[in-house]
């Protein structure tokens, strides 16, 4: 049985951000549009996103399943902290916000505290860019720092400022800015396994990456459903698109197997084959998130 807490890491960089600041002014950005919807798109909205942040593995649950794998920490494979400040455009700070936050938690679990606290630092310019710092409350900070020890805690603040940020976000019109950013994090949780399955292929690590088809499915659906056009919506729409048709030829992960919730996680196990992969549908899907990945970040 393989169970999936509930994914609040967008939120954890956010707020780990605090601990490091990272000089300069931020240079001039482009906005993305906001989606205005009705209340009823926007509530379905909500739904959706509540069931992605339940059935999506962390990046911090992958990268400890990658040390256990026998994985060897490499920075190379991780977007370079250099890369900051050129992204610009809103869009692109909040794929990367995402795409951070993976590599932080894979720098954290491999004890990289260097690279851990420069990741840290990188990402509070993107979060003060997008706006999202302003969600917080002075007390955040403290209570961050006063359970820091505390891994239970520590998620039950993390998963409170998650909300408060989302609902930020959609009081301003900005929740898009949230989707991308999940999206951003799927997709380097996806490549960071795919790279490390290339050396170190074990058949939990496999599962694993055979389960992202359901999450990849609720995050198509969470970006199926704004109704605005922007570019970058589309082209990201697109990425997940190319993904799914790959993973459709992935034997479903629910096959055979109980799909639950439990407090929160969802579990899937408890009966049946587990979910396979092929050599070839592991290759396929590694060059397709690297391809992805790649406009993401550069």
């Amino acid at each position: 049985m393989i169970a999936m807490r509930t994914n609040l890491w967008p939120v954890y960089l956010v707020v780990a951000a605090f601990l490091t600041a990272c000089g300069g002014d931020p240079p001039a950005q482009d906005t993305l549009n906001v989606d205005n919807g009705l209340d009823t798109a926007k509530d379905e909205r909500i739904a959706k996103t509540k069931k992605i942040f339940y059935s999506i593995p962390s990046p911090m649950e992958t990268a400890a399943l990658l040390k256990k794998a026998g994985a060897e920490y490499n920075s190379k494979i991780l977007n370079d902290v250099k890369n900051v400040d050129k992204y610009t455009a809103a869009s692109q700070q909040a794929l990367n916000l995402g795409v951070y936050g993976a590599d932080l938690s894979y720098a954290s679990v491999f004890n990289h505290t260097q690279e851990s606290m420069f990741y840290t630092s990188c990402s509070r310019k993107l979060a003060d860019r997008l706006g999202v710092m302003s969600a917080f409350n002075d007390s955040t900070l403290e209570l961050m720092q006063a359970n820091m020890n505390d891994r239970d805690a520590l998620l039950d603040i993390i998963s409170e400022t998650y909300w408060n940020v989302d609902a930020y976000l959609k009081e301003n019109g900005r929740d898009n800015i949230s989707a991308l950013m999940i999206a951003g994090g799927w997709v380097e949780g996806l490549y960071i396994a795919t790279q490390v399955s290339a050396t170190n292929d074990t058949p939990d690590l496999r599962q694993r990456i055979a389960e992202q088809k359901l999450s990849l499915n609720d995050l198509v659906g969470l970006l199926g459903s704004y109704e605005v056009e922007d570019a970058r919506l589309t082209a990201v729409m697109a990425d997940m698109k190319a993904l799914q048709a790959l993973f459709a030829e992935v034997a479903d992960p629910a096959n055979g197997n109980a799909v639950t919730e439990e407090n929160g996680v969802t579990v899937v196990g408890g009966g049946g084959a587990l979910a396979t992969l092929t050599d070839a549908q592991l290759t396929a899907i590694r060059d397709k998130a690297a391809a992805i990945r790649n406009t993401y970040i550069n």
